[in-house]
């Protein structure tokens, strides 16, 4: 029987799972950047980012089969996709050696570099020619920062806003590949190393009916905005991202 604070957290939790949601159904990325913060309020760190597991793999999993140029986004960018695969693995090894504070202090730094450079008049464009061989690095990066923190997407939002003519949804199907990339083999890494136990896997996955109900919500705020003012929310929470890493890096 659950007491009064137990109600409490399982209450708040559900709110950050719905947050996560709402953001994800509206951007197509966000889901851990808003919803661990959230619950490390009023749990450890590690369970909160070991609770993430299934409700991401539902949400991209859900996002991908839904999003518009799906086939285009699998062509293009999986090269990205096999990167992301080798340094998801690294980095769930490293989370069980390492101290992961200087890591997310120096990427976070970044992060918040970057959003601001691209929200200036100097923003980063990768050519044609380039595309590629930076989606192999940012990939990279992208699963190792991931394994060791759950916060894959950073990386592959640089990667993906630096891309010119990328609109909302070439985006948003390109994001939800590419993640299917990180939160599948990282959930099952979790499961094979026994940090997602049996107990987590109950809790990580009654998560997924608020995240749902939330991406359905913000699914609908995403059809009414325009790509202009979405790239510039997409550089809001890559601020979020890079402040919360620091947060972590800081607490």
């Amino acid at each position: 029987m659950l007491n009064e604070i137990d109600l409490q957290i399982v209450a708040w939790c559900t709110f950050a799972f719905l947050c996560g949601g709402l953001i994800k159904g509206a951007l197509g990325v966000g889901t851990p950047l808003l919803t661990v913060p959230l619950m490390v309020l009023v749990l450890p760190v590690q369970t909160a980012v070991v609770l993430m597991a299934l409700p991401v793999v539902f949400a991209n999993v859900w996002q991908a089969f839904q999003a518009k140029q799906i086939s285009s986004a699998v062509s293009r960018f999986w090269p990205s996709f096999l990167a992301i695969l080798v340094g998801t693995y690294a980095g769930v090894v490293i989370l069980s050696n390492i101290d992961e504070r200087s890591l997310l202090l120096a990427v976070g730094l970044l992060v918040i570099a970057f959003a601001v450079l691209q929200g200036s008049a100097y923003k980063l464009h990768l050519s044609k020619a380039f595309e590629k061989p930076a989606g192999l690095v940012f990939g990279l990066a992208s699963g190792v920062i991931g394994g060791l923190s759950s916060m894959f997407g950073p990386m592959l939002i640089i990667y993906l806003v630096s891309i010119p003519g990328l609109g909302k949804e070439r985006f948003v199907a390109s994001i939800s590949f590419l993640y299917l990339a990180c939160v599948i083999p990282w959930t099952l890494i979790l499961l094979w190393f026994e940090i997602l136990d049996g107990r987590l896997a109950i809790l990580s996955a009654a998560g997924i009916l608020p995240v749902g109900l939330g991406m359905a919500l913000g699914a609908k705020v995403r059809e009414r905005v325009s790509d202009q003012r979405f790239h510039r929310l997409v550089l809001v929470v890559l601020m979020v991202s890079g402040g919360t890493m620091l947060w972590r890096a800081l607490g």
